[in-house]
């Protein structure tokens, strides 16, 4: 059913479940995941005074995503990995507009009882309204 998955992620370790359930749906339909980390641009900087830093973050993102990709591989799951420089929710959009994904499956904060409001701004819940495909959102 879903061809082209997309995984954005971030450089934290709790994206497991999202990654398994990424990989489960890509098996059962023949398909791929693509994971994704989009490093946030610092505004205001030129291109000389960031890019060594800049250098470093995408090694460094580079080599986690080939880490998670391991898992992938050792479940017979083909996949990608995709690092770009700029704006997480939109170009994680973007990204999934461009390789025209059939589902972008993300992991998202968990609800606090005491802050109902709080996860209105993370990037699952912008992500979710901005997408151009169904999203999955796991917690």
């Amino acid at each position: 059913m879903f061809k082209k998955i997309l995984v954005p992620l971030d450089l934290t370790d709790k994206h497991g479940p999202a990654l398994t359930i990424a990989a489960e749906l890509a098996r059962q339909g023949g398909g791929e995941v693509i994971l994704l980390h989009v490093i946030e641009e610092i505004p205001g900087l030129s291109e000389a005074e960031v890019k060594d830093f800049y250098t470093r973050l995408e090694r460094a993102a580079r080599a986690h995503l080939e880490g998670l990709g391991a898992s992938l591989r050792a479940r017979e799951v083909p996949y990608g990995c995709k690092v770009v420089v700029g704006n997480r929710a939109p170009d994680t959009v973007a990204h999934a507009r461009q390789i025209a994904a059939d589902l972008i499956v993300l992991t998202a904060p968990l609800f606090e009882p005491k802050r109902p409001m709080a996860g209105w701004g993370s990037m699952s819940w912008k992500v979710s309204w901005m997408a151009p495909c169904p999203v999955l959102i796991v917690k």
